[in-house]
């Protein structure tokens, strides 16, 4: 089931909208009064194209975010040699990996720049499960983020539109060392008032910094509560979360309309 169009289809139904569906339905147009918006799969015609592209990579995000002093995961960029020869500056992207390796001692997380849905994520202890974790992302991705590995207590996500924050709800670790919900991470909702004030504050100036309207922020929480933006999602999604919680399905409804309303009043 496709939540998002289910949303979208329910909402333009009620406010007189006309959607057409185009290329399989992955591209949705929306008409109203001679006005015409479109949702490309998870993203919405609001956001500028820059924070679009900053949102959707890791390395830059995470370097304008600490840039302006905002708690955040940092996210070494390394080039791909393959794909890239000769970006990779004078010692090369493995030599920098070894660096940042010995740096954060020996104990590093290597993930696509630009990947979602916590796939091709990896965990490394040692200097062949690098160089392995290199060479598998490498064969599939133009580049490769590398941060240090902290101990997360809980994950968090946060829906942010046009300035204000409308939702909040946490994700605990399953089965897996990873806090993404398509990796068996656990949805779970939140009931303290000052823990959902703290990551809406976080995940108010995050957004702001890059100029986003509309996104989701990954917050991370140590064990000893402080809290750190993982990354931004210029593209929107819920389907996990309602799969796990159902019962949300008003409250992201909700979001979903107020996105609606302001593709058109721009």
């Amino acid at each position: 089931m496709n939540y998002q169009i289910d949303f979208i289809n329910e909402i333009c139904a009620e406010e007189n909208i006309r959607v057409e569906k185009l290329s399989h339905g992955y591209v949705l147009r929306l008409n109203k009064n001679e006005v015409a918006r479109h949702i490309f799969g998870s993203y919405w015609d609001m956001n500028s194209a820059a924070s679009d592209r900053i949102a959707c990579d890791k390395t830059a995000c995470s370097n304008l975010l600490i840039r302006n002093k905002i708690p955040a995961i940092i996210h070494e960029l390394l080039y791909n040699p393959l794909r890239r020869p000769g970006w990779a500056g004078k010692n090369g992207a493995w030599a920098r990996a070894a660096v940042f390796f010995k740096k954060y001692n020996q104990k590093v997380v290597l993930k696509p720049n630009q990947g979602t849905k916590g796939q091709d994520i990896f965990l490394c202890t040692s200097m062949p499960e690098l160089e392995a974790a290199a060479q598998a992302i490498f064969a599939n991705y133009p580049d490769a983020a590398l941060s240090p590995y902290r101990e997360i207590q809980n994950e968090y996500r946060v829906f942010f539109l046009n300035g204000n924050c409308c939702f909040a709800y946490g994700k605990a670790k399953g089965d897996s060392w990873q806090h993404n919900l398509s990796q068996g991470a656990v949805a779970f909702e939140l009931s303290d008032n000052t823990k959902i004030e703290n990551l809406n504050a976080l995940a108010i100036r995050a957004a702001n910094c890059i100029g986003i309207s509309f996104s989701t922020i990954d917050i991370a929480e140590s064990p000893n509560g402080e809290l750190a933006v993982m990354e931004i999602n210029s593209g929107v999604q819920a389907r996990q979360l309602l799969e796990q919680l159902p019962h949300l399905r008003p409250t992201l409804k909700k979001i979903y309309k107020e996105a609606v309303f302001s593709l058109f009043a721009r």
